[in-house]
């Protein structure tokens, strides 16, 4: 999934650069590059944060074994 998010931002200032005649360049500054920021933040730290929350009320079966093999090892069990 991430190589899918770099590969679109390459693209995506690909095209800025390669099509210039297509863009208009002019309102991309300091401010856009703040707004887009705040925008993004503002979609993607909610799913996050309710995928953490999921995590931790309700861990998968795979994790609550691994963390009882942490457990047993931290005792000397293993």
């Amino acid at each position: 999934m991430m190589l899918m998010q770099v590969a679109t931002i390459v693209t995506y200032f690909m095209s800025i650069v390669l099509l210039q005649e297509y863009f208009d360049t002019s309102y991309i500054d300091s401010i856009f590059f703040v707004k887009v920021l705040l925008i993004t933040g503002c979609t993607w730290l909610p799913l996050h944060v309710l995928y953490l929350i999921v995590n931790c009320l309700d861990p998968s079966d795979s994790k609550k074994i691994m963390e009882e093999v942490e457990d047993n090892d931290d005792r000397g069990f293993l």
